[in-house]
């Protein structure tokens, strides 16, 4: 069930002003998205050389 709001206070130009903050939402973006795509890559590329390497000891 979708919930809609039909008599909802509109909000004032500067309350919408006050919450404009393309530039800190476009830094912490940017951030997150390096971050998380190189310890995914070092991640998985480690997981694979230990489990090389291990296999080779063990085979």
């Amino acid at each position: 069930m979708i919930k809609i709001l039909v008599d909802r206070a509109i909000p004032t130009s500067a309350k919408i002003k006050n919450r404009q903050d393309f530039d800190f939402v476009l830094k912490q973006h940017n951030q997150s998205k390096r971050s998380s795509g190189l310890q995914w890559y070092f991640g998985v590329v480690g997981l694979a050389s230990f489990v090389l390497a291990v296999m080779s000891i063990l085979f």
